[in-house]
């Protein structure tokens, strides 16, 4: 029963990608995004002629997002049985990963909050929208310290049958390389470093979702590594620990 559990933790994170992706793009149209150097006025009749599918958008959003739990949880404990118990590698990875869920609920309750009221200032919903866009796109840093500890877990996984292969640690060092120029955001209103640039949004939500779903496949296989290691060891019983 519990692979079958540890298996369906890893699809539910790609149905949660598809669901990130229809959420945002078609119901909330909030990618491709805004752009950064557009006046308050031009901001504000955004949010008040799209308003509603913002909102609805975002509100489904911060109901799902908790979904992303299951899949995070199950990469956690992956690193886990690479240290061999829940050390320092393995316990970082779990507190990162609480951050990921509450990031998607955090901007999109600021998201919600700008497009809420069409009726206020324009000014004050230019500096909502801004934290939305801040925390979006420019709040890299708990998922690249992630996913370098899970190429590290990678690299040092010595045993005779790894949970990963090691071309995916370089995979992951890979991505954590491209996504870094998303938290350069604050510092410009247009170009490529800009929230809704190339290098800053554009290439790191494609490796991003390549990553996202060479790690699902990764997780799937990595879960019949270890019912393998249970049948060899003649403990397949439900429930039981890893080593």
């Amino acid at each position: 029963m519990h692979v079958k559990i540890e298996k369906g933790a890893a699809w539910l994170g790609l149905g949660m990608l598809f669901g990130f992706m229809v959420l945002f793009v078609a119901v909330a149209g909030l990618i491709p995004p805004m752009d950064p150097s557009a006046s308050a006025e031009q901001i504000a009749k955004i949010y008040s002629e799209h308003g509603l599918r913002i909102r609805v958008g975002l509100a489904a959003m911060t109901l799902f997002s908790v979904f992303f739990t299951p899949y995070l949880a199950l990469l956690s404990r992956q690193v886990r049985r690479i240290e061999g118990y829940w050390g320092v590698m393995s316990l970082t990875q779990v507190m990162m990963s609480v951050t990921f869920p509450f990031g998607f609920i955090l901007c999109s309750v600021v998201g919600m909050a700008a497009a809420y009221r069409p009726e206020r200032n324009p000014d004050v919903t230019q500096a909502l929208s801004d934290v939305f866009w801040f925390i979006f796109v420019g709040v890299v840093g708990p998922l690249i310290f992630q996913v370098v500890i899970l190429a590290f877990a990678v690299f040092m996984d010595k045993r005779e049958r790894p949970s990963f292969p090691r071309w995916y640690g370089y995979f992951c060092v890979w991505y954590a390389v491209l996504g870094v120029p998303g938290c350069v955001i604050y510092l410009f209103k247009s170009g490529p470093l800009a929230w809704n640039g190339i290098f800053a949004f554009w290439i790191p939500l494609t490796v991003f979702s390549l990553w996202w779903i060479v790690t699902t496949f990764m997780l799937v296989k990595a879960v019949d590594v270890e019912a393998a290691e249970r049948v060899v060891k003649g403990t397949e019983r439900e429930w039981e620990p890893a080593a």
